[in-house]
């Protein structure tokens, strides 16, 4: 199998598998799309590549884990998984460490493009050490718009952090945890200096429950529910799959349209999405975030 051909393997089967763990009940049809393969190929992957997952839904078109292995690997399935392929440009290294640190949730891995990390494979694991013992950690940070301003003088501010988990979204990296009593996120890549300190802390393990389960990078000035309406024309897509962050259904309508809520979530997470599927999409509630989308737009197209 040629390197190029390998590595899209190593990605999709990744992808299937977490995605599996995280509990989700996956349409063949949906992943033909998401990775550019045939249905075939999906069907052989999990009639043999993944054919020793305990699954309480196996095909044709649905496939799920059961309940009770939801959120566990054991080390049969892990060295199966480990030989067919190899994600070391996903982590800095593939083996039984990985999935164990999948066990505790220490690793979130949402999207299935990811950033090579392989020259910081140390720091990264000294986040992975210091998520396992509950330790702090320090470091120097710099945001990426510091970085290009160069009259900011010494631009780098250093942190405190007690790291809660390590999370991939749309294919960056970025170590989550609270500070001064507030739970931030910082990119992995712009941190530098980094090092385990000997403070240790309280984990809290509802908070970190309600982290995982959430796909909101930010954490402050949340909006409890935004209601959107998903016009017919487009709703099978949003049906298929969660395209809006923490998306739940309401209902269907009868004239085929959906109307979806995002919890818990920024707005600056959902607008994004909405002017990608417009004219089909609108914010129901609050009015003001559509408003303000609205005029954004119109300032945009003055402009």
């Amino acid at each position: 199998m040629g390197d190029k051909k390998h590595e899209r393997l190593a990605y999709r089967l990744s992808d299937i598998i977490i995605r599996l763990n995280n509990g989700e009940r996956l349409n063949i049809n949906s992943l033909a799309e998401d990775y550019q393969v045939c249905t075939r190929t999906l069907k052989r992957d999990f009639q043999e590549r993944l054919a020793t997952l305990d699954f309480s839904v196996s095909g044709p078109v649905f496939y799920q884990l059961s309940p009770s292995r939801i959120g566990y690997l054991n080390l049969t399935e892990i060295r199966r998984f480990a030989n067919f392929a190899s994600v070391q440009d996903l982590l800095p290294k593939i083996d039984r460490d990985f999935f164990y640190d999948k066990l505790n949730q220490s690793i979130v891995i949402k999207g299935f493009e990811y950033e090579n990390i392989q020259a910081r494979t140390q720091e990264f694991n000294l986040i992975k050490q210091a998520i396992k013992n509950c330790r702090i950690i320090s470091f120097d940070y710099q945001k990426i718009r510091q970085q290009t301003n160069q009259d900011t003088q010494n631009p780098k501010k250093h942190y405190y952090l007690a790291p809660y988990h390590l999370l991939n979204k749309n294919g960056i990296w970025y170590v989550v945890g609270r500070r001064d009593g507030k739970t931030r996120n910082f990119c992995f890549t712009q941190m530098s200096n980094l090092c385990i300190t000997d403070k240790t802390f309280d984990c809290d393990e509802e908070i970190k429950a309600d982290l995982i389960n959430t796909d909101s990078l930010f954490f402050d000035n949340h909006i409890n529910e935004i209601v959107l309406q998903v016009r017919a024309k487009v709703a099978g897509y949003f049906e298929r799959r969660d395209l809006l962050p923490n998306q739940e259904l309401i209902r269907k309508l009868d004239n085929g349209d959906l109307l979806l809520t995002c919890r818990h979530v920024h707005p600056r997470e959902v607008t994004p999405i909405v002017q990608y599927w417009l004219p089909h999409i609108r914010i129901i509630s609050p009015s003001n975030v559509q408003e303000k989308m609205e005029r954004s737009l119109k300032s945009y197209l003055s402009a």
